[in-house]
């Protein structure tokens, strides 16, 4: 691989990323996010619920990347702790996916809704979107920023052939600072209006962002924006941002739901979660056990998984 180019430290971005409120109407967030690509949304977890998050996963933070072999070895750097299957470690990271503004802005852009044409007839379908993966990164000092990429890349979508369109997007991401995120703690570098590019054109370093924000604060972002963690350049420092991505739900989930949450927290979840997780039926030929959607009997359905 080329070496890595850096930020001059006299560099000073020539765009920003919108940032909206939590409490400004959906349609206004959305037509930010098909403009740009991404927007900053302030307030999304309050102080309290960040404090939440942190007790509920303590026991899996002090971790250390030691004999790692797994997937995100090479592209996120050692100093990153990654906390995977978030929502089954935190009930509060559960419930915040279910925010009326990820859940606002996840059904008018991942959903799939229509009809499709078997012989002598229109069949309607309703596929609800999914949660792909849920993970909390605990960046430390000294790690170097990463290479820019495209998440979509992940289910190997190509932006040549079809003209760009909000709702066609295949994967939307959410990043929530769990502290003060600045540049020189390793804030996300972003370039935004890079979801409406094709697949020749890569960012130049002049054309990079940070999304600086409160703890508390989420950039929501499409999986076809070029983007990549910043370098922490502060001693003693931990970034923290909690990650929850969203996917549509015809396409394969980054982790795998049914394994990552526990059995016995899933029976507690609320219909919407377990919906977001796999576990219901859409009017689709997708997600059955036994020919029919588990979401009708989900216990009997886990324990005979169990046998």
């Amino acid at each position: 691989m080329a070496e890595l180019e850096d930020f001059p430290p006299d560099y000073i971005p020539s765009t920003h990323i919108t940032q909206v409120s939590v409490t400004d109407p959906i349609p206004d967030i959305l037509s930010v996010i098909d403009r740009d690509g991404g927007v900053i949304v302030n307030g999304l977890l309050s102080t309290e619920e960040l404090a939440s998050i942190e007790r509920e996963i303590e026991n899996n933070t002090n971790a250390n990347r030691e004999g790692d072999h797994g997937y995100f070895t090479g592209i996120v750097p050692p100093e990153t702790v990654l906390v995977g299957g978030l929502v089954g470690k935190s009930d509060t990271l559960a419930r915040v996916c279910e925010h009326p503004v990820l859940e606002g802005v996840r059904k008018e852009i991942l959903t799939d809704h229509g009809t499709r044409r078997i012989e002598g007839s229109d069949l309607p379908y309703h596929i609800d979107p999914l949660l792909s993966i849920s993970v909390s990164f605990r960046i430390g000092y000294g790690a170097q920023r990463q290479r820019l990429h495209r998440d979509d890349g992940t289910h190997l979508i190509e932006h040549e052939s079809k003209p760009y369109r909000l709702n066609q997007t295949a994967q939307l991401g959410c990043l929530i600072a769990g502290v003060e995120t600045t540049r020189a703690n390793g804030a996300t570098m972003f370039v935004p209006g890079s979801h409406r590019w094709d697949d020749k054109r890569e960012p130049k370093l002049d054309e990079v962002t940070f999304a600086e924000m409160k703890p508390g604060s989420a950039l929501i972002f499409l999986a076809s924006c070029w983007h990549g963690a910043g370098t922490n350049q502060v001693p003693g420092a931990t970034r923290i941002v909690h990650g929850l991505f969203f996917v549509r739900g015809t396409m394969r989930t980054q982790e795998n739901q049914f394994l990552a949450i526990p059995r016995s927290k899933v029976l507690n979840m609320s219909p919407n979660m377990l919906n977001l997780l796999g576990y219901r039926q859409p009017t689709a030929a997708l997600g059955m056990v036994e020919n029919t959607d588990p979401m009708l009997n989900l216990p009997a359905v886990l324990k005979a998984a169990n046998r």
